[in-house]
């Protein structure tokens, strides 16, 4: 596992979070009193410009401090120009707005790099490899061939692939394939593994390619805008009761990331950018404490014409923040009691459901190279250059799960 590397570069990307709402308050005419690097007791400090910029003990996060955000700190005056709450309430929401714009900026600057210099692609519904003694091997799909149908259904894009399996575990499923430009249909079962999810054995197919700059931009603008769009769908089905509490489960997202963040360069940038676009999103969910938390009263300001007392804002964040810890808190400890419970028992310490980092990379692009969805057996390797898999034969590569037992 790659736990340090992943924690700084979480740690980084926090810090570029507060850094975009640093640039935007100086942008728009505001005081920044202090951004600090890290936390902790700070190691070096400088001013510049008004801004005292400190480094702390421990390099990892990040803090800014703008003048008048804590409406109970001494000595703010009302008409302070350069103070956050004299500010009119568009200024308030492009500061509010800066963190996770500088997150998604981010974001997009590195999958463009990756799509300019080449980088693993998926073939859109298009099997890449297949787990020996699966349901899907048993059918005799191939690589290559192009899932076009569920039971007559027709297929858009891998995830709904992936959630039609998943959801019907034991099913007799008729699925629709294109093989060399010829129809035929195959029957499979979508075996139950241990985490009651549907599976048939397959992953998706990916290419190395290079894009011209051009196209390289328009890939990374539809790359965000899937992540963006499955994290709409994941939170939708949250509130629908259809996706389980794991979500918030932090424990799973360090743990699966720094697996993948293992498998090279490429896989540790593609990470990056997940983790990046998922700290955006979270920022902007509409909950006390965080920057949607405080939108929402900028908002109920702007449609009201009066100003929520500063309060009862503050008292809103405190509990919000507290709900909010507790939450994350339970969960990982619930994740941790049934990791410590499958191991006594001998069985796959897998995560018991996908986080959100991972449920955003099914989308229309497909799962992510080196990890595993909701359809496959096995970690699905992408094709190197050479057109071979990147750790070796997909049989070396995997290890069987049947649904009666762990792997071997």
């Amino acid at each position: 596992m790659h736990y340090l590397p992943l924690l700084l570069a979480l740690g980084l990307l926090v810090a570029l979070h507060e850094l975009g709402h640093l640039v935007a308050a100086r942008l728009l005419g505001l005081r920044v009193e202090r951004y600090t690097l890290g936390f902790g007791p700070p190691v070096l400090s400088w001013r510049w410009r008004g801004t005292e910029y400190a480094l702390g003990a421990v390099p990892l996060g990040g803090s800014v401090r703008i003048h008048g955000m804590n409406p109970h700190a001494p000595g703010l005056e009302p008409t302070d120009s350069t103070s956050f709450p004299a500010q009119r309430p568009w200024k308030r929401l492009l500061v509010l707005l800066g963190g996770p714009l500088a997150n998604a900026l981010f974001a997009l600057g590195v999958l463009f790099a990756l799509y300019t210099t080449g980088t693993h692609v998926v073939v859109p519904l298009t099997v890449g490899t297949i787990t020996p003694g699966s349901e899907a091997a048993r059918a005799q799909l191939l690589p290559g061939d192009r899932l076009v149908s569920v039971d007559g259904e027709p297929l858009e894009s891998w995830s709904g692939f992936v959630e039609l399996i998943a959801r019907r575990p034991g099913r007799e499923l008729r699925l629709g394939v294109e093989r060399q430009g010829e129809e035929r249909e195959v029957v499979v079962r979508p075996r139950l593994d241990e985490r009651g999810v549907g599976r048939i054995g397959v992953s998706q197919q990916y290419v190395y390619r290079a894009h011209a700059p051009g196209q390289a931009l328009l890939q990374a603008l539809a790359h965000t805008g899937n992540l963006v769009l499955e994290g709409a769908r994941m939170v939708e089905r949250l509130l629908r009761g259809t996706q389980g509490i794991a979500l918030a489960n932090p424990l799973g997202v360090v743990k699966q990331s720094s697996g993948a963040a293992g498998s090279g360069l490429g896989a540790f940038l593609r990470v990056m950018v997940n983790l990046s676009m998922a700290l955006a999103f979270f920022h902007l969910l509409p909950l006390p404490s965080l920057d949607g938390g405080r939108i929402v009263f900028v908002l109920i300001e702007s449609i009201s014409g009066r100003k929520v007392p500063a309060r009862v804002e503050t008292l809103v964040h405190a509990v919000g923040f507290v709900a909010l810890l507790g939450l994350v808190l339970t969960v990982s400890l619930a994740d941790l009691r049934q990791r410590v419970g499958r191991a006594q028992q001998g069985l796959d310490a897998r995560e018991p459901g996908d986080s959100p980092l991972f449920l955003w990379e099914k989308t229309g692009s497909g799962t992510r190279p080196g990890t595993t969805s909701a359809v496959d057996d096995c970690p699905a390797r992408p094709p190197d250059p050479s057109g071979t898999t990147a750790a070796g034969s997909p049989k070396a590569a995997c290890t069987k799960t049947e649904a009666g037992g762990a792997p071997p």
